[in-house]
């Protein structure tokens, strides 16, 4: 057990030189990171899952993040993760959730592309489910009605869901501008909106918040 420990202490301080033992303890380690954070990791107590607080400037805890990380919430002490592993996943996910860029899988825009291209000329619409700050899959709304010029779907027939946080949909004229049906429909209420348009391909998309604003969003294999 101490020797474990002993060898994920080394790991990261490899790789994270500026790393602070707390209380001397190597198991009970301290990094500090963008913007005044500090992440305080406990790994006192493994091959059992590492207790990790995230606190801000003011010493108070910015953000319950342990059920984010995919690391932490698979976690098996007879399968465990190296401790490192679970840091850089860490470091990610609050890199992203600071920005306001909108990060989304390849694969996810490659089944999502060939759909519009099989309903074409009718619009066709998707619910973006988020994980780690990264939109990994989509679902069709139940009961969505889709024409040439517009689509329309039920915020009330979804099953709720705090990883839905954003929509996809196609514009058949090859148009990336949201419409005002857009703005005041699916929109409305979801942070990150993807447009594609016609022909389908990954150079006719484009990202906006809410209001219509255009963000920059990252493809991710």
């Amino acid at each position: 057990m101490i020797k474990e420990i002993e060898l994920q202490y080394q790991k990261i301080l490899e790789y994270i030189p500026n790393t602070v033992t707390i209380e001397n303890s190597i198991s009970h380690i301290e990094i500090k990171l963008n913007r005044g954070l500090v992440l305080e990791i406990d790994y006192s107590k493994y091959p059992k899952r590492p207790k990790v607080t995230l606190i801000n400037q003011s010493g108070k805890v910015y953000k319950n993040i342990n059920n984010e990380i995919i690391s932490l919430k698979n976690w098996n002490k007879n399968n465990t993760k190296s401790v490192l592993k679970v840091i850089n996943e860490i470091i990610l996910t609050i890199e992203r959730l600071q920005s306001n860029v909108a990060y989304i899988k390849r694969e996810l825009l490659d089944g999502f592309l060939e759909l519009c291209r099989v309903h074409h000329p009718k619009e066709f619409l998707g619910i973006l489910k988020m994980e780690q700050h990264i939109f990994t899959e989509f679902i069709l709304p139940p009961g969505a009605i889709t024409s040439r010029s517009s689509s329309v779907f039920f915020p009330s027939r979804l099953p709720i869901n705090r990883y839905y946080q954003g929509t996809i949909h196609s514009h058949p004229s090859g148009n990336l501008n949201p419409s005002l049906q857009d703005l005041n429909g699916a929109f409305k209420g979801n942070t990150y909106n993807f447009i594609v348009g016609f022909p389908y391909t990954l150079k006719q998309i484009k990202c906006y918040d809410k209001n219509g604003s255009q963000l920059q969003f990252k493809v991710i294999n």
